[in-house]
C-alpha cells in the first residue's frame, strides 16, 4: 500500500491526482475531516484518496472541482488516468478485492489466483516471467487472505473452464491438492464454483478471463492481460462484461453438478 511519502506524481496519473488533492485541500485551509464531510464520506476515504490507495470517484472529483473552482481539473485528470496504462494495477486490484462485497470471476485456462493453493501458485508463477518469486507469491497469498479471512467475506462466484482442471500445473500431487481445495471452497455458503464443460462449445468466455467486483455499491470490471490488467469503470463498459458473464452462466454446469465434476477430477488425480 502506498504511503504519501512514496507517491511519485511524475510516474503515475493517480499519484499526481493524490498529491494535488492534498495540496489543494491544504491551500484552502481544509482538514481531512472537513473534506470528508463535503464529500459525504469517511475520513479514511479521503486519506486513501491522498495516498493513492483508492482512486477518487468521479462524483467526488466533480464536488472538489466545484468546491475549489478548478474548472473540472480533477474530473479531467481521472478521465486521463482511467485511460492510462500505468502498471500499478495489482495494487489497485488487491485493494478492490479487499473491500468488495461481491466478486464474480471467469478463468478458462488456470485456477484463478484467489482460489489457488500456495504450491499451485508457486508452480504457476515459475512458469511465468516473475522477477521475484517469493515476493510475487506473498502478494498473491496476501490477496487471498484479505478476501477469505475477513469477518464479512464477499459473495464469490467463480466460473472455471474445463481446461483449468485438466491443465497440469506442477506435479499431480500439487494439482490434486488444488482440486481438493476447490472442493473445500465450494462447500462454503458464500462461495459458488461452477464448471464450463468442454461440451459447451465456443462461447464468449474465450475472449479472455475477467473479474467483476462490487465495491461501494457500484460494479467495476477487471480485464486481465499477459503482464497487467485493465479496470473498466464506465457503466456501459462494465455492462458489456456483465453480458459476457451471463452468457457463461447460461452454459456452465449448476453448483451441485460442478461439485461432482470436481470430485471426479479429484479421484482421477489419486
Amino acid at each position: 500500500m502506498y504511503a504519501r511519502e512514496a507517491l511519485d506524481p511524475s510516474r503515475s496519473f493517480w499519484h499526481f491526482i493524490a498529491v494535488h488533492l492534498r495540496r489543494y485541500r491544504e491551500a484552502h485551509g481544509m482538514s481531512g475531516q472537513a473534506l470528508a464531510t463535503a464529500l459525504d464520506c469517511d475520513r479514511s476515504t479521503v486519506s486513501r484518496y491522498e495516498s493513492a490507495t483508492l482512486k477518487i470517484r468521479p462524483a467526488h472529483a466533480e464536488i472538489v472541482d466545484r468546491l475549489w473552482e478548478t474548472n473540472n481539473m480533477f474530473a479531467n485528470l481521472i478521465g486521463f488516468a482511467d485511460r492510462a496504462d500505468e502498471g500499478d494495477w495489482l495494487l489497485s486490484l488487491a485493494e478492490f478485492e479487499r473491500r468488495a462485497t461481491r466478486i464474480r470471476m471467469w478463468e478458462f485456462a488456470v485456477v484463478p489466483g484467489l482460489l489457488q493453493t500456495s504450491d499451485y501458485a508457486r508452480a504457476a508463477l515459475l512458469a511465468g516471467a516473475t522477477n521475484d518469486l517469493e515476493a510475487d507469491l506473498d502478494r498473491r497469498m496476501s490477496r487471498k487472505s484479505a478476501v477469505f479471512d475477513r469477518k464479512d467475506p464477499p459473495r464469490i462466484t467463480a466460473f472455471l473452464g474445463w481446461a483449468a482442471l485438466q491443465q497440469l500445473v506442477g506435479s499431480r500431487e500439487i494439482m490434486r491438492a488444488q482440486v481438493a481445495h476447490l472442493v473445500e471452497l465450494s462447500e462454503f455458503s458464500h462461495v459458488s464454483i461452477r464448471v464450463l464443460e468442454n461440451e459447451a462449445g465456443a462461447h464468449q468466455g474465450l475472449e479472455g478471463p475477467f473479474m467483476l467486483l462490487t465495491v461501494d455499491h457500484r460494479d467495476l470490471a477487471y480485464i486481465e492481460a499477459t503482464t497487467r490488467g485493465c479496470f473498466l469503470t464506465d457503466p456501459f463498459d462494465v455492462q458489456e462484461v456483465e453480458v459476457r458473464y451471463e452468457s457463461i452462466s447460461d452454459r456452465a454446469a449448476p453448483v451441485a453438478p460442478s461439485r461432482a465434476i470436481l470430485q471426479a477430477e479429484l479421484e482421477n488425480l489419486s
